[in-house]
């Protein structure tokens, strides 16, 4: 019994003292673990995602189908779909609509067999055999959203190489596949058409931050140019890069009367072109021009070079040139001074980059211009001395100047004698009127005229008084009437 009763008190005290022992031990057992790596730490977060974030590592290659206006089509032949649809945050979860107007949300997504992840900032959804025809996402969506598709027919493009360059010519190679083979794109009324696109990822530490879409190229399965075989579902062809440096996303569409798929991959850095040209100009008009070839890529190797081209001079002739740079280490271009004018240079660059992959590039048309030469007339100390001699014997008459005093004179002489002229003309008065200053002679009289008489012929009888004053008044009539 006492025995008993010990193992109870025993029993009693290990259940009393657990508690305090149990944090203990967690924590020796922390000490004891060695710390997480960075990258151990990385792969933990992951793992504690839920299974949906493990599809994001395969998304850039995957075939993808448009996504405009947060509407997008489903064709017959797509097994499954993924869609990764960005949102913002704090925002809820998208809702998405079936072609038969049915709708499909987080909630009801493991009884419709969706498998559906619900993160803060985007919603990743994979439906199997969805159904057929236009579906519509709503919510607050963003545009860098998409849709990815798993089909039998699928769109394969060989990746694009590294170190890509402004004016590289690069070759690709397309192929439309139906289960595993070649598609036979006989099937289809119009040709297939293989468009290639480059999206700026708007990274502010490139050059190409903010430049949107380029449209590269448009290749047709014709069996023309590059293409091999009309209508086999393969596309080949070459596009040159020539829009600015930075970073890209290429991108490729096909489009036919049934489905469209796009191929997005993953962005590469497209590189700046690894030649810089430099003009010496001729110091004198008979000394060539030079243009040096300056390699300001590291990556290249330099004995791989071969510049080659052609030069348009002032004149009109053109003339071709090759560089090697083995032959050539200096990479220097002699170019024959035509005179003045504009020398236009068209240079294509073809060499090695140090990993084994050649490339060919051309770059932008280079143009500079001479100007006339003026030359410095010589002092006239320096001519010879009989040439001084006559420069100096050398009477140099002035040039007389041009008399416009006299000739203002004139033209107003004759505009005055032409008004007084027509003034007479006009008035009927003699030239003798103009001597205002003179007074008319006191014994110039005017004898009167004769009046009529009403009944009579009496003359009138003027006083003396009456006619000097008529005189003095400059013949001005008496109007006195008779005195009868």
């Amino acid at each position: 019994m006492a025995q008993l009763k010990g193992q109870w008190w025993c029993l009693l005290v290990l259940v009393l003292l657990w508690p305090t022992l149990t944090p203990a031990r967690q924590d020796l057992a922390v000490q004891a673990e060695p710390p997480l790596t960075q990258a151990q730490a990385n792969a933990e977060a992951v793992s504690t995602e839920p299974e949906g974030f493990a599809l994001l590592d395969d998304l850039p290659t995957k075939n993808q189908i448009p996504f405009f206006e947060n509407r997008f089509r489903i064709d017959s032949e797509v097994e499954t779909i993924t869609l990764l649809m960005f949102r913002r945050p704090g925002s809820a979860s998208v809702v998405l609509v079936r072609p038969d107007g049915s709708k499909l949300h987080f909630n009801t997504a493991q009884e419709n067999k969706v498998r559906w992840h619900d993160a803060a900032t985007y919603d990743l959804i994979e439906i199997d055999n969805p159904m057929p025809g236009p579906w519509q996402a709503i919510g607050r969506i963003l545009p860098e959203s998409r849709v990815m598709v798993l089909t039998d027919i699928k769109l394969e493009v060989d990746p694009l190489p590294d170190n890509l360059m402004v004016g590289e010519t690069v070759k690709v190679t397309a192929r439309i596949r139906h289960g595993g083979a070649a598609i036979n794109a006989r099937e289809f009324r119009e040709v297939l058409t293989l468009e290639v696109i480059f999206i700026s990822t708007n990274n502010a530490e490139y050059d190409n931050f903010g430049r949107g879409i380029i449209q590269v190229a448009t290749f047709r399965d014709d069996g023309r140019g590059f293409d091999e075989r009309s209508r086999d579902g393969i596309f080949t062809g070459e596009f040159k890069l020539d829009f600015v440096a930075g970073q890209w996303t290429p991108k490729y569409i096909v489009r036919t009367e049934l489905y469209t798929r796009e191929l997005e991959q993953e962005p590469v850095i497209l590189k700046p072109a690894p030649i810089n040209p430099k003009v010496v100009l001729g110091a004198t008009d008979i000394e060539n021009h030079q243009v040096i070839f300056q390699l300001t890529e590291p990556g290249v190797v330099a004995d791989s070079l071969l510049i080659q081209g052609r030069i348009r001079y002032p004149d009109g002739s053109i003339d071709p040139f090759a560089l090697n740079a083995q032959d050539n280490p200096d990479a220097a271009l002699e170019v024959v001074n035509k005179g003045f004018g504009s020398y236009i240079l068209e240079t294509a660059v073809f060499g090695n980059w140090q990993s084994g992959r050649e490339f060919m590039l051309t770059m932008p048309e280079l143009s500079f211009v001479v100007n006339q030469q003026t030359f410095a007339a010589p002092e006239l100390e320096q001519l010879p001395e009989h040439l001084i001699a006559e420069h100096q014997v050398e009477d140099i008459e002035p040039v007389p100047e041009f008399p416009w005093a006299m000739v203002i004179g004139i033209n107003l002489f004759i505009i005055i004698a032409g008004s007084l002229v027509i003034w007479f003309i006009m008035s009927g008065k003699k030239p003798a009127t103009l001597l205002f200053w003179r007074k008319p002679s006191a014994n110039t009289t005017k004898q009167p005229k004769p009046a009529k008489a009403a009944g009579n012929s009496s003359k009138i009888v003027t006083s003396p008084t009456k006619a000097q004053k008529n005189n003095d008044l400059d013949d001005i009539l008496d109007l006195s009437l008779p005195d009868d």
